[in-house]
């Protein structure tokens, strides 16, 4: 039997990412991983377990625990502004939310290139038209203030911006801040900022584009930041007007967050709770740091740029001496290291892998052997 989707789905498929995991072997070395190893912190284990010991699993409202609601809000300054506040089921579904309820067909959507692969694929489902500002691969993937001032037009709709950066670790300054508030003044214009990896840091923390334009909603969550990825807890904060929109359609897409998640999230805003980033940073910045280590000496007779990240856990490493960055991703899964190519993310990052340090050192100085192992195979072809 045929079957034809929706048109919306025309031409959609996996992700790279999941494709480069499908094809790996099952015993390669994983520098591919977007979500950070630690265990996720006791306090909030112990806070599930609590909760479903003695509760009864129930529906929540759809917008979410009052309680943590509050808390969010009150991790944005002010605890009484919780109708600000939407839980999801993690960043994912806040950002698919915000884009179905945003975006009519024809409006165009300004994108980061490189950017997380999930954003044009939302926008195009949404019936937008994704249109691209750059951040240069040759800038060291910084942003471009003339690039993004010429794509702004009467057609946006919707500008998403992500800092730290998926998949480059970058941080926007204030001034780049300054710049799209700018850009965007006196329109109707909505930016969408993706926070997810905003309190993995490894100097200052990053400023928030909603402190420079009024008219931004934030999506966030606990996935990174906590360690917890299975759990599915994410949000979106904003004007309580945008907001009351958002819920209804996650309502009609999912009822409400994981009532058990809800109540654990509610420990990462306890002083123990609080503690955990900044534990996962200190950590993170030392794998980083020894990343960069490993490729300075055990890749220097290759002479590849790599760009040391902000934030986050990934650094960009350029191979474009070797080819295509598909094709180089590819050939080092026989060499059992996954890596992800840069072209995943955008023009920009194409000749650019994404190493990911989310994981241990061992697993870091094995990774870059087996690449330069890789590296050297391909050169004799």
């Amino acid at each position: 039997m045929t079957f034809a989707p929706a048109a919306r789905l025309a031409g959609i498929e996996k992700s790279v990412i999941r494709q480069i995991y499908d094809r790996a072997p099952g015993d390669a070395i994983n520098l591919g991983l977007g979500e950070p190893d630690f265990p996720t912190p006791t306090v909030i284990r112990e806070e599930a377990i609590q909760f479903i010991r003695k509760e009864k699993i129930r529906y929540t409202p759809n917008a979410g625990l009052l309680e943590l609601r509050r808390a969010i809000a009150g991790y944005y300054g002010d605890e009484t502004k919780y109708e600000n506040v939407c839980v999801t089921n993690g960043s994912q579904e806040a950002l698919f939310v915000a884009l179905m309820a945003l975006i009519n067909p024809g409006d165009e959507v300004l994108l980061p290139d490189p950017g997380f692969l999930a954003y044009p694929t939302l926008v195009r489902m949404a019936g937008g038209k994704p249109v691209f500002y750059q951040l240069p691969a040759p800038k060291n993937f910084e942003f471009d203030p003339q690039d993004f001032q010429r794509q702004v037009n009467a057609n946006t709709r919707a500008v998403i911006i992500t800092s730290p950066s998926n998949p480059t670790g970058r941080v926007l300054k204030p001034g780049d801040l300054q710049i799209i508030a700018n850009a965007l003044l006196n329109s109707e214009v909505v930016v969408i900022a993706d926070e997810i990896y905003r309190e993995l840091y490894f100097d200052e923390r990053p400023a928030s584009i909603a402190d420079f334009y009024p008219r931004t909603i934030i999506i966030s969550g606990l996935s990174k930041s906590h360690a917890m990825t299975g759990w599915r807890l994410g949000w979106i904060y904003g004007d309580p007007e945008i907001i009351r929109h958002l819920i209804v359609l996650h309502q009609y897409a999912t009822t409400c967050a994981s009532a058990v998640s809800q109540r654990a999230a509610l420990a990462a805003f306890t002083d123990a709770g609080r503690a955990a980033p900044e534990n996962f940073r200190a950590e993170l910045r030392a794998r980083r740091d020894f990343l960069i280590e490993q490729i300075d000496s055990q890749l220097a007779e290759f002479k590849l740029n790599r760009i040391a990240p902000d934030g986050a856990f990934y650094l960009m490493l350029e191979v474009s001496p070797f080819g295509k960055s598909f094709e180089v991703a590819e050939r080092l899964l026989q060499y059992k290291v996954i890596t992800i190519p840069g072209a995943a993310f955008g023009k920009e990052a194409e000749g650019y892998l994404r190493l990911s340090f989310a994981t241990d050192f061992e697993t870091i100085r094995a990774g870059v052997q087996r690449i330069k192992q890789g590296l050297n195979n391909i050169r004799k072809l």
